[in-house]
């Protein structure tokens, strides 16, 4: 009971004090690194190897978020059905198999663009599951008053892994093929699932109040957040931002190697320095926290990627400038992210009900990440129709949106966790 026990220390050395929770940590630390390096070959080798256009290149980075919207309410009232860790492995293993494909098929060349659209989907459905069993897990191996804590450490190493993902893949990419960098991902999902492994918390199914069909279950989670404001504003606020971020990848890579003429290195080291500002962002958030409390920060947040959005309308031309300001722009809009995602899905944490957790948080990502396919599908087309220069000044235009939500949401308000808060019978209540 020791890991359970709140401590006031500072976060850096709140890991070492909770062996699970460490264990948990590094298992997500090792995916997300393995994931980034994918991000860039994925495209990359559909651009370069196999010479996919723009609106393919949309199609594929759809199909890796397409289960969120197919099936992501079902997963949710599964995983409050199995055993949370158990569903974490067998995805960690299914992952790191399908993924190895893809250089076997490479080096006997029958590589082709559909073996990367069945990958993405299968790697997407796997997804679906881990991240709705992560934070069912995440909630058992530290109380409440330490989520934010939690949250702080898995957004770091989140962030991190985005940034040296990228550096990585630019080395990989000067010694050996776009293919062979997948490696990496597969080798990621095996490591990952053997911290899981050796987690020593009992492995047991969540307890069952009643018996109830899926249908029922469904409507519960989607329930619980309709009687919540902050959880509506988060849906609405989340999905726009999502859209509009998976629309922007979808050209982003594509605009920096077609328009301005990077070479993948090149490309993939504009990515890495560009999400450096997703480590400034977790860098300051506690001070901004502390400084303005939750909510406003979460406005500010909003108000950093509207920035960053303009700032990718801005750039044009294949000059140098036109580069630093794209880069500077994909800088602001990583650094928004983790402002908003900690400190929202630490108060989510602590309005829901334990046996409501995987419904409640699928049928948020459902609502949330639903509208990434749409997003990468959307970007990809319009950039076929309109060009990547003027698609992406539409979605740094777009940007405004979710700024101005923020500005009208109830999330002004929020100072301090304890602000939200949800009683027994699992109906969230907001403190005045």
């Amino acid at each position: 009971m020791d890991e359970l026990v709140s401590a006031r220390r500072k976060w850096w050395v709140f890991a070492v004090e909770r062996p699970d929770f460490r264990r948990l940590w590094a298992a997500q630390s090792i995916s997300v690194l393995g994931s980034q390096v994918s991000l860039i070959a994925f495209p990359l080798i559909a651009i370069s190897v196999l010479q996919a256009d723009v609106a393919q290149v949309g199609v594929l980075s759809a199909l890796e978020r397409a289960p969120f919207l197919l099936f992501g309410l079902v997963a949710g009232v599964l995983v409050d059905r199995w055993p949370a860790r158990r569903v974490l492995l067998i995805t960690d293993w299914v992952r790191a198999a399908v993924l190895g494909v893809i250089p076997v098929a490479a080096s006997l060349d029958v590589l082709g663009l559909w073996w990367l659209f069945v990958v993405a989907f299968v790697v997407g459905s796997c997804t679906v599951f881990f991240d709705i069993a992560y934070q069912s897990v995440l909630t058992t191996v530290v109380v409440s008053d330490d989520l934010l804590t939690a949250n702080r450490w898995l957004e770091t190493s989140r962030t991190v892994g985005e940034m040296s993902g990228p550096g990585v893949a630019a080395v990989l990419l000067k010694v050996v093929s776009a293919p062979v960098t997948i490696v990496l991902d597969a080798v990621s999902f095996v490591c990952s699932a053997l911290f899981l492994h050796s987690i020593r918390a009992a492995d047991v199914a969540p307890p069952r109040v009643e018996r109830t069909s899926i249908r029922v279950d469904l409507r519960s989670g989607l329930g619980f957040i309709r009687r919540s404001s902050f959880l509506r504003w988060n849906a609405l606020i989340g999905a726009t931002w999502n859209l509009l971020f998976q629309a922007m990848l979808a050209v982003f890579l594509v605009h920096l190697a077609r328009q301005l003429h990077l070479s993948p290195a090149t490309v993939a080291v504009v990515v890495f320095v560009g999400s450096v500002g997703a480590v400034l962002g977790v860098l300051v958030m506690g001070t901004l926290n502390a400084w303005l409390g939750i909510g406003p920060a979460i406005v500010l947040s909003m108000c950093v990627t509207s920035a960053g959005g303009l700032l990718l309308a801005l750039a044009d031309g294949s000059s140098p400038g036109a580069v630093v300001v794209a880069g500077a722009g994909y800088l602001l809009i990583n650094a928004s992210q983790p402002l908003f995602t900690v400190n929202v899905v630490s108060v989510r944490q602590v309005i829901t009900p334990a046996h409501l957790m995987g419904r409640t948080t699928a049928a948020i990502r459902f609502l949330v990440w639903g509208t990434l396919p749409i997003g990468a599908l959307a970007g990809g087309f319009l950039g076929a129709a309109i060009g990547t220069r003027a698609t992406l000044v539409a979605i740094g235009v777009g940007y405004l949106a979710p700024t101005l939500m923020t500005l009208v949401s109830p999330f002004r308000r929020i100072r301090h966790i304890s602000d939200v808060h949800s009683d027994p019978g699992g109906r969230p209540t907001e403190e005045r």
